[in-house]
């Protein structure tokens, strides 16, 4: 829409704009810069112009959440224009709201464009609130494109007019490198200052900056971010105290106490109404954000509800995203996918995307790839980069679509230029293996080291993962150069980083061997909380690295990572009774804990335990529902599955063996890429099992699973992984 109304040079507002500006022009795109702030003088008509100023951000606030339209907005812009007399007495400064003058509609589409140009007035009015909703608009990138670099300029520039805000979020994005260049000395010393100030949100980003887990955590100590928390508590800041409440829960730099934990949060809900804290509450329940106590998706659901019915956008798409995959309610596939898609229709990016996830997901519904791209490309349109790689990865990593690399690639590309890490990191992947685009190594390793001498976690990750195994003829393991990637990437504050660190110490790889300290660095990061620590130890414990095998040690943990939400830790202790060793064999306890991580939504959960349904291994046997179940993982996207259904058809544990049916199973897994599904059919018509023996038709799989083992012919689903 076009907004030509509110250009400040009308009669009314000539003499304000030309105050409020050098050059006596508003800005009139939201790509200007951050519009210089007038003088803070005291004149008789500063009162007229903030009041002013605030309907402009009232008027702006509604724009952002689609509660009007144009002619409701004209309405209101008349009425303002009609009280043109700065003379008048500070008694009528307080100008009737938008909302009350022409009351909210509850259906018109968020403009972030009409929202961005009044901001943008009443910040050339003198104010610096409006430039704190330019930043947060920005920044948040929920209605328009995030851009960190913009929102920074904004936060700058009302922090320079004195607002605290301001000085907060300057701070916090300097010490966490987003929109800026990293200073984080410079960050905390801006932050720590509000602090000692008395400033209870100070306080908790300073508890945020050192929680483990936080995006841009400066470092990894959960008891100085405790500290932070409980002396913003002290200060009466409840959203402190669902921090500490959460905390307590999951025992992260303090003793761990779920009842008295969840009793702080619901203290604070019952008492304020916080929807915040029914969605944290939902989520420790469900899981969706790392909590540590029993799943429960019934309670979860229900506190996502309740933040749903109090208009909270984050409660109303996680409660569409439960009805529609049936979590905690019955399923109501519709229901949800229509909660989802009110929210996007108003503008709203995440749920555009969370739209896109779900109509993509083949193991809720079959796979509506128009709606999911439109959903995404509309995400996309709006500025949300993240949308660009969810659809390079469904073109690329999504089992039930069929593979387009070229185009995943091209998205890849579109994400990278708008600056987005991810997008980088995908685009130099695969211009190393030559997926999708020709292959360039040199090229491809340059754009990963690039985010990497930036100090990127992620890529400095990735190429320590890289570096690690090495790629078949590309590159060439170098496990010092990987030691070196995982050590900065720790000394970043990288969860991640610090366990593959203490992994490799423990092993002698790439450094000197040192389990003592190697363990230390993997047992800080499971003691605070971290379920990718949990599983690692347990690895360590179970493979024998640390000189002596522990199963019992390896299955405690792994049940912890279980409890923080990871179901894959229920298969690796199924794997550890099934396969036996350290402790005896047990199948029955093996099929339990396999079922227990399929219900949680584990797929080789699933696998597992329809193979040994099948087998009647641990289990009462069941032949057609253990086969059945193995299907449905292949028909969600696991080409493993039809691997494994072959193997079963070859086996005579399910009756006589079926040559045909084992052929047609391993070609479904090699057409997704399974090189080791060629080999099989390799070696059945070598051996001529259950088919007439055929040496031609065995070379010629031979020779295709040696292709398939090129980087460049991996598994659609398949990435570097680490």
């Amino acid at each position: 829409m076009r907004i030509g109304w509110l250009c400040l040079a009308s009669v009314m507002m000539s003499g304000i704009a030309a105050e409020a500006s050098p050059d006596a022009q508003a800005p009139s795109s939201p790509a200007a810069a951050p519009p210089v702030l007038r003088s803070q003088q005291s004149t008789p008509t500063d009162g007229f112009i903030k009041a002013v100023a605030s309907s402009y951000m009232a008027l702006g606030d509604l724009y952002r959440d689609g509660k009007t339209t144009v002619g409701g907005a004209e309405a209101a812009l008349a009425y303002y224009r009609g009280l043109a007399n700065p003379g008048r007495p500070d008694a009528i400064y307080a100008i009737i709201s938008p909302s009350d003058l022409i009351g909210a509609s509850e259906d018109a589409p968020a403009d972030p464009f009409a929202a961005t140009e009044l901001y943008l007035q009443a910040a050339a009015m003198g104010s610096a609130e409006a430039l704190m909703r330019l930043g947060d608009l920005y920044r948040e990138g929920r209605v328009v494109a995030a851009d960190p670099k913009r929102a920074y300029l904004f936060y700058d520039q009302a922090a320079k007019a004195g607002s605290d805000d301001a000085k907060l979020r300057v701070g916090e994005m300097l010490a966490r490198g987003q929109g800026v260049a990293r200073d984080t000395g410079k960050g905390l010393a801006i932050i720590a200052a509000l602090a000692d100030s008395g400033n209870a949100e100070a306080l908790v980003l300073l508890g945020d900056l050192y929680r483990p887990g936080g995006p841009g955590m400066v470092a990894m100590d959960p008891a100085k971010a405790f500290d932070f928390y409980r002396k913003a508590v002290a200060l009466g800041y409840d959203a402190a105290k669902l921090r500490i409440g959460e905390m307590t829960a999951i025992g992260q730099g303090v003793a761990k106490d779920v009842n008295a934990g969840i009793g702080m949060i619901e203290e604070v809900v019952a008492r304020t109404r916080n929807p915040a804290g029914l969605v944290l509450l939902g989520s420790l329940y469900s899981r969706t954000d790392g909590g540590v106590i029993s799943i429960d998706f019934a309670k979860a659901f229900g506190y996502f509800r309740r933040a749903a019915d109090s208009g909270d956008e984050t409660g109303i798409l996680r409660t569409g995203e439960m009805l529609a995959r049936g979590r905690g309610t019955g399923q109501s596939y519709q229901a949800g996918r229509a909660m989802l898609a009110g929210l996007a229709g108003h503008g709203d990016t995440f749920a555009l995307i969370a739209l896109g996830d779900l109509l993509s997901d083949p193991t809720v519904a079959p796979v509506d790839l128009p709606a999911a791209v439109a959903s995404y490309d509309k995400a996309a349109s709006l500025g949300h980069s993240d949308a660009l790689v969810r659809l390079g990865d469904l073109y690329s990593r999504n089992g039930s679509v069929a593979s387009e690399l070229p185009r995943a690639f091209s998205y890849y590309v579109r994400a990278s230029q708008a600056g987005n890490i991810v997008g980088k990191l995908r685009v130099g992947e695969m211009t190393l293996l030559g997926r999708g685009t020709n292959r360039d190594v040199d090229a491809g390793l340059a754009q990963m080291n690039a985010l990497a001498d930036d100090g990127d976690p992620e890529a400095l990750n990735l190429l320590g993962a890289l570096y690690q195994r090495g790629i078949g003829g590309l590159l060439q393991a170098d496990p010092a150069r990987a030691y070196g990637y995982f050590s900065k990437s720790a000394d970043a504050g990288n969860v991640i980083g610090s366990v593959r660190a203490g992994e490799m110490m423990v092993r002698g790889q790439g450094t000197t061997k040192n389990v003592v300290d190697g363990l230390a660095l993997v047992r800080a990061a499971a003691d605070a909380g971290s379920s990718e620590a949990l599983m690692s130890l347990g690895t360590l414990m179970a493979d024998g690295s640390t000189g002596a095998f522990d199963a019992p040690e390896a299955v405690r943990a792994y049940e912890k990572a279980a409890v923080l939400g990871r179901p894959d830790a229920l298969v690796r202790i199924g794997d550890i009774y099934r396969v036996g060793g350290p402790i005896p064999v047990d199948p029955g306890k093996a099929f339990e804990f396999y079922r227990r991580a399929g219900l949680a939504g584990d797929e080789t959960g699933r696998l597992r335990q329809g193979e040994m349904t099948a087998r009647g291994e641990g289990t009462s046997q069941d032949i057609a529902a253990g086969l059945d179940l193995v299907r449905q993982v292949g028909a969600a996207g696991d080409p493993y599955a039809y691997v494994v259904l072959g193997d079963l058809h070859l086996s005579g544990a399910i009756g006589s063996i079926d040559g045909p049916a084992a052929v047609a199973a391993y070609e479904s897994a090699a057409r997704q890429g399974r090189a080791d599904a060629l080999l099989r059919l390799g070696d059945l018509y070598r051996d001529g099992r259950g088919v007439p023996a055929d040496g031609k038709k065995a070379a010629e799989y031979y020779l295709k699973a040696v292709d398939a083992e090129d980087p460049t012919a991996t598994a659609p689903g398949e990435s570097v992984r680490y």
